[in-house]
């Protein structure tokens, strides 16, 4: 026989939410730093640019891309990270909380999506906290 257990909180998928959303908020901040200390001063000795570009904005343009994807990846991690502490905070809106964890979490694949384990994360975390139920007894 299967017994439905419930709990008072939501308190697994709250944790994956919260164990991804910290993976992405690193692999963020690995990628600002990484844009701002280590691509500016990379050589880039063969690389073919066109007429238009001139070679030494090739660091700027590399920066400034990659700089980007880590500040996508930090503010989704951002994100996540309150919607998974708002849930325990606020159980009764698990709705908004538990889309708001799926949607940010798969949007920051496009940030990296914290080293990919994190969205993977971050997306089983808000599956489940849409899935669970408030005990009725």
């Amino acid at each position: 026989m299967m017994e439905n257990k419930t709990t008072a909180y939501p308190k697994t998928g709250s944790i994956l939410a919260l164990a991804g959303s910290v993976l992405m908020v690193l692999c963020g901040t690995l990628l600002m730093w990484v844009s701002s200390a280590i691509l500016p001063n990379v050589n880039f000795p063969n690389v073919n640019t066109p007429p238009q570009i001139s070679p030494g904005s090739i660091h700027a343009i590399a920066s400034g891309i990659v700089g980007g994807v880590g500040l996508f990846g930090f503010v989704a991690g951002a994100i996540v990270l309150a919607a998974a502490v708002l849930v325990l905070a606020v159980p009764s809106q698990r709705t908004v909380w538990g889309v708001l964890i799926v949607v940010f979490s798969a949007l920051s694949f496009l940030g990296a999506g914290g080293f990919f384990i994190g969205a993977v994360l971050g997306i089983v975390g808000g599956i489940l906290t849409l899935r669970w139920k408030p005990s009725t007894a």
